[in-house]
């Protein structure tokens, strides 16, 4: 079956994470994704682990089901193959420091003029324009900026979140970005300069952080008042079981209700307790005896008592259990990719379920200049004996 986004065609010139992961969710639903890398080395990310036996599993993650060439930008030919490339494609996705395009001597005014419906796609650390534009920026610096550290503060500083939200959150947004962008110029016949900053998402989700701290002064770089707690309800907390761990969100006045009455705790079930009000005000009271129920169950019991009850709640899995759950497979979560050198490799599905449109295509990120040949003869009309010189030369 074909994909939703059959028919448009992508250059994704991205690196590492952000750009790369953006181009692979099109990719996943039928977009014709080209990866363009430097010719030799390809991409920064090939070199980066997780490893098995000397071989990265790193720009698989990000690169499935896209094509592959190389390309020398600092060529005059490379530079007019890709003009090539420009006039038959519909977005180019990229994240270099602002201003590297323009010095390639491919600004979007440049591309526009080459083809006035294309869409170019800039993800950075702080976007385009701005006074921290020209700052470089990996994942982590932007999660700082952003407050993303200080609101996982502890009382040993300001933590990583463990995984880099700011890449994949820029990445998806980028995404809703294109679509945008592809439904416009139906309207409008003009393609446009999408300017994605990594900081600006991840501001983005902070939802009542900002207008909490301008009305009454909260902050988020300071340890929390009830630690890993939730500030807006209670009880919801991670809690400890006899094997595990176990979430439990249980702050609205009907869940809470359900909740004590499972537990059967005296204490947890005093009238006064039934208005999320009482709770608060008596926050850490409620917290404890709702820890201690948990501390006197296994994670599997606690699950089934209050899944049963209604109760939101959700044990603590590791990438282990994530791996072996079926729901994993039920929801495709989890897709099998061959990886020359290691066989088939786990990796993480794509979330968007199209029922009429599912993904099936699960072709593995294409090895360095994989796809050169073909792509430069069907779409830059380049022949055979040119591209032997092209190749003798370093332009591909």
């Amino acid at each position: 079956m074909e994909g939703i986004l059959k028919g448009i065609r992508i250059l994704d010139l991205g690196r590492f994470i952000s750009a790369p992961f953006c181009g692979m969710l099109l990719a996943d639903m039928g977009a014709e994704v080209i990866k363009i890398e430097r010719v030799g080395a390809g991409e920064d990310g090939r070199r980066l682990g997780p490893y098995k036996d000397g071989i990265s599993v790193y720009v698989t993650a990000f690169n499935r089901n896209k094509k592959g060439i190389t390309l020398n930008f600092r060529t005059d030919e490379g530079k007019e193959i890709f003009r090539k490339l420009i006039e038959k494609s519909d977005v180019i996705i990229e994240n270099f420091r602002p201003g590297t395009m323009a010095k390639m001597g491919f600004d979007y005014e440049t591309c526009k003029a080459v083809n006035p419906r294309i869409i170019m796609s800039s993800i950075s650390g702080f976007g385009q324009e701005g006074r921290y534009s020209h700052k470089a920026a990996f994942d982590g610096i932007a999660a700082a900026m952003s407050g993303m550290y200080a609101i996982n503060f502890t009382e040993s500083g300001p933590r990583p979140t463990g995984i880099p939200l700011g890449d994949h959150i820029s990445g998806i947004y980028n995404a809703l970005a294109i679509m945008m962008a592809l439904y416009d110029r139906e309207r409008t016949g003009q393609g446009q300069l999408i300017d994605t900053a990594m900081v600006d998402c991840l501001f983005s989700v902070f939802e009542t952080r900002l207008p909490g701290f301008a009305l009454n002064g909260v902050d988020i770089g300071v340890v929390p008042k009830y630690g890993t707690g939730d500030p807006l309800a209670c009880p919801s907390n991670v809690y400890r079981c006899k094997d595990g761990y176990v979430c439990l969100h249980a702050g609205t006045d009907p869940n809470y209700k359900r909740f004590a009455e499972v537990t059967g705790d005296e204490g947890l079930m005093q009238e006064k307790y039934l208005k999320i009000e009482e709770r608060m005000a008596d926050y850490f009271t409620v917290d404890k005896l709702t820890a201690d129920w948990f501390a006197g169950q296994t994670v599997e019991d606690a699950d089934r008592l209050l899944t049963e009850a209604g109760v939101p709640c959700g044990i603590v899995f590791n990438l282990k259990r994530i791996l072996e759950d079926p729901n994993s497979k039920e929801r495709e979560m989890v897709v099998y990719t061959e990886v020359p050198g290691l066989g088939a490799v786990p990796f993480v599905g794509n979330p968007l379920k199209l029922k009429t449109r599912p993904i099936e295509n699960r072709e593995r990120a294409p090895l360095i200049g994989e796809h050169t040949d073909e792509i430069l003869k069907t779409l830059a009309g380049i022949r055979e004996e040119e591209l032997a010189v092209f190749r003798e030369k370093g332009v591909i």
